[in-house]
């Protein structure tokens, strides 16, 4: 009875950890719980554990599709428009349909190791080896800590296996404990799923007729299977709950609290004369006829959903802070120019500039170019004069945002960055008000005296021949338009050797000013290089409003050297000395060099003193 009334004797803090326990899935109630957001999230949890219990029975039932058809004699990939008698389907939906079922050719693939059959060597997915660390072929650290992730997914797949093994166990009259995993491999098929063998250490314990126990060593061949993929589509422009106020704790830039006013929408809107509509469907009933009438017009006379949300044409506003580094502004205006200025593109470019006190010059340079391509094209670029006070990143952002409205998107950018059309686009559709906010994982490039250094790309007295050409390469035949040219001006090769995914950088942004406003902003008593950014993201994370975070090979964020001020906090000051070491150069670059000095391994007072 205690395992099935499970009772947390955590007081405020129960359930507020992890929830993936044998303990907890095993329980028919749970209590108490203190915190109703906790509540929320374990019957979100217990949701999407019935999602999942009835995505394995849609497997198993394709399964068993499949397996019949075969008996049939009927060939894998005629089971689609198969027939169980003329004019009866199989499968009555077919894709792209209501009601679709998925393609059972691989839902239905049955539970085998060699599911996915290469036909050649390059194309056989190797196992990772799996003990205290993780070996694998295809990394650049052969041997490594295990991850976070793989650690999880282990856990609950070895959680699972023991539910299933402990299933009928009051029946056999036994328990199987977990005592401990000795090895095993994994690999990730693409198309199918997950691959994983495991040997497993056991405490078998038998408590009905001859009692005993015994340690046993069980292997375990596992797979997880795909399902089907599954598109939920979301209205857009509808404001969002309001916030949990103690994530607004912090005030802007007068003072006060940054609440936006739309907080209170969804009460002052209840009884609306819109929603009154929508209550009696009298806006449902009316969307549909009209949608009757555009469907018996003329095709030259219908209208169409298509700039319903006119995402493409969206206009963003870049807001870049700027100190010094007038030849590297320089670059970024040629780069704005080619994909922005020379086009139709809908964008608007703020500089918030900064007066460096060691080159005042950078400042009176800046300006004029500002000016002159303003005068050349005519277009908005705004420039803030933040003259000489000391930088700060979020307060130069925070005056670049006074500018523009609180519905218009903002992209917070750095004067390093290299982007071209197909970033604007990404820009767009993945910056939602009111639901998204959009922060790219850039692409950082190596030093180049590293990438193309003798020292660091082969042994010496070796011969090497290296491309110089890191642009993405085209047939000089293909017919290509000025905004696909320079596309592949602003463009670069992305491979492990040129740069890495800076995975923990935060400073590009894509949002909404009234999202950003609705959580407070940046933390403005923070000055110099960094941090920041990092927590305007924690801030993000813990609101309404949904982080979305993807490599994005389009921004591409051009080498220079980093200099560490000693002056700054020890968190910031250690930030930018990682930040320094990351984009010095790849593993397979740092071997090199080691072996080609091994002065550095063994240095000379050490060989003196053996």
């Amino acid at each position: 009875m205690q395992t099935i009334l499970h009772h947390n004797s955590s007081g405020a803090a129960a359930y507020t950890g992890r929830l993936k326990k044998r303990e907890i899935h095993r329980a028919i109630t749970l209590h108490p719980v203190k915190d109703h957001r906790q509540m929320y999230r374990l019957h979100t949890y217990f949701k999407n554990l019935h999602i999942q219990s009835l995505r394995e029975q849609s497997l198993d039932l394709h399964r068993d599709i499949a397996s019949s058809v075969r008996e049939l004699g009927v060939k894998m990939d005629q089971v689609s428009d198969y027939e169980l008698e003329p004019g009866v389907p199989l499968f009555p939906a077919k894709t792209g349909e209501p009601g679709y079922l998925g393609n059972n050719r691989i839902l239905g693939a049955p539970v085998d190791f060699n599911r996915f059959k290469a036909d050649n060597p390059e194309d056989i997915v190797p196992f990772d080896f799996i003990s205290k660390s993780i070996y694998s072929i295809s990394h650049s650290n052969p041997k490594r800590r295990i991850e976070t992730p793989l650690k999880e997914a282990i856990d609950d797949i070895i959680r699972e296996v023991m539910e299933i093994i402990n299933g009928p166990s009051r029946q056999r009259g036994r328990v199987i404990d977990f005592n401990e995993l000795l090895y095993g491999y994994v690999r990730l098929q693409p198309l199918h799923g997950v691959d994983t063998v495991l040997d497993l250490l056991l405490h078998y314990r038998r408590y009905r007729g001859r009692k005993m126990t015994a340690a046993v060593r069980r292997h375990a061949y596992l797979q997880q299977t795909f399902a089907a993929t599954e598109i939920r589509e979301l209205p857009m422009g509808e404001p969002p709950p309001a916030e949990d106020p103690r994530v607004l704790e912090r005030l802007d830039l007068d003072g006060r609290n940054s609440r936006h006013e739309y907080e209170d929408l969804e009460d002052t809107e209840r009884d609306s004369p819109s929603s009154l509509l929508d209550r009696m469907k009298v806006r449902e009933a009316f969307q549909n006829g009209l949608s009757h009438l555009r469907n018996g017009l003329p095709k030259i006379l219908k209208w169409t959903d298509d700039f319903e949300y006119p995402i493409y044409d969206r206009r963003i506003h870049f807001i870049l802070p700027l100190m010094g580094r007038a030849e590297i502004f320089h670059r970024f205006m040629r780069n704005y120019e080619d994909i922005v200025l020379r086009s139709d593109e809908t964008v608007s470019l703020i500089v918030v500039l900064y007066m460096d006190s060691k080159k005042p010059l950078d400042y009176e340079n800046s300006e004029a170019l500002i000016t002159t391509y303003k005068d050349r094209y005519g277009k908005d670029i705004r420039l803030v004069s933040m003259g000489s006070r000391t930088f700060s990143r979020g307060a130069a952002l925070s005056a670049g945002l006074e500018l523009i409205e609180d519905d218009q998107l903002a992209f917070f950018v750095d004067v390093d960055m290299m982007f071209n059309h197909v970033s604007l686009r990404r820009i767009r559709i993945n910056t939602i008000k009111y639901h998204q906010v959009y922060f790219p994982i850039v692409f950082s490039e190596y030093n180049p005296e590293v990438v193309y250094g003798d020292d660091y790309n082969k042994f010496k007295g070796e011969t090497l021949v290296m491309k110089s050409d890191l642009g993405k390469y085209v047939a000089k035949d293909d017919q290509l338009t000025a905004a696909q040219l320079a596309d592949l001006k602003y463009s670069k090769q992305i491979t492990d050797d040129f740069g890495y995914f800076r995975q923990y950088g935060f400073g590009i942004l894509g949002i909404y000013k009234c999202d950003f406003m609705r959580v407070g902003g940046f933390d403005l008593n923070i000055k110099g290089w960094g941090l920041e950014d990092v927590q305007l993201f924690e801030t993000l994370i813990k609101s309404n409003l949904t982080v979305f975070r993807i490599a994005d090979d389009t921004l591409v964020h051009i080498f220079h050297s980093v200099d560490c001020d000693k002056n700054l906090e020890k968190s910031q000051f250690l930030m930018c000395l990682g930040t320094k070491a990351s984009t010095y150069g790849s593993d397979k670059h740092m071997y090199y060099y080691m072996l080609n000095h091994p002065e550095l391994l063994w240095p000379r007072d050490e060989k003196a003193a053996s």
